[in-house]
């Protein structure tokens, strides 16, 4: 019976100055490559049926789609008020310390989404779908929400709470420390190289 070794993704883990600590803006966001089929279909399932139902109660929200090469269809949801397309930017740091919610309402594609990995290296409280959370452990700090009522619902009561934001970021910080920093994915190659 051969012996199975597992070896986790590598992420790198920012500095304390690096951290988000509960958002400074009126922010949400999403980070990917935005002419890949998977995100274009997520942010637009968000736009239309979430982010819309979002601004009677919070005007001010921002929705802001991070990413290289947005497809025609990512750049006509500008059309809806409080979009933001920036294409690629020379930096995500600035949207995980200041957005709220990082999002990653994932309806296909599969594997570990490293997008998401980040987000959560920074201490973002982040958002996804069960199909975003694949190869993750339940308690690794992530929100999930699998229906529009889930999410209108969820973003609300966390837009209200940011000790809860900073919960559940610290949480799922902790899981990339414990689970995915340099000197565990070190021990985990060593451990396979030397059976």
């Amino acid at each position: 019976m051969n012996n199975l070794y597992i070896v986790n993704n590598y992420v790198e883990i920012p500095s304390n100055m690096e951290l988000n600590i509960g958002g400074t803006s009126d922010y949400i966001t999403f980070v990917g490559k935005m002419d890949y089929e998977p995100n274009i279909l997520a942010v637009e399932y968000f736009v239309k049926h979430i982010f819309i139902n979002l601004l009677t109660e919070f005007p001010n929200l921002q929705f802001n789609i991070v990413g290289a090469k947005p497809s025609k269809s990512v750049y006509k949801l500008t059309k809806y008020n409080n979009v933001v397309v920036t294409g690629f930017v020379d930096s995500l740091l600035p949207y995980w310390i200041n957005s709220k919610i990082i999002v990653a309402p994932m309806l296909t594609g599969s594997g570990i989404q490293n997008k998401i990995l980040q987000a959560m290296a920074h201490q973002c409280c982040v958002m996804t779908t069960s199909i975003g959370a694949e190869g993750l452990d339940p308690n690794c700090g992530l929100t999930i929400c699998n229906s529009i009522s889930e999410w209108i619902k969820t973003i609300t009561i966390l837009l209200n709470n940011k000790d809860t934001r900073i919960t559940c970021g610290k949480i799922a910080r902790k899981y990339i420390i414990d689970n995915m920093s340099k000197e565990i994915v070190e021990k985990q190659f060593s451990k396979f190289l030397n059976y």
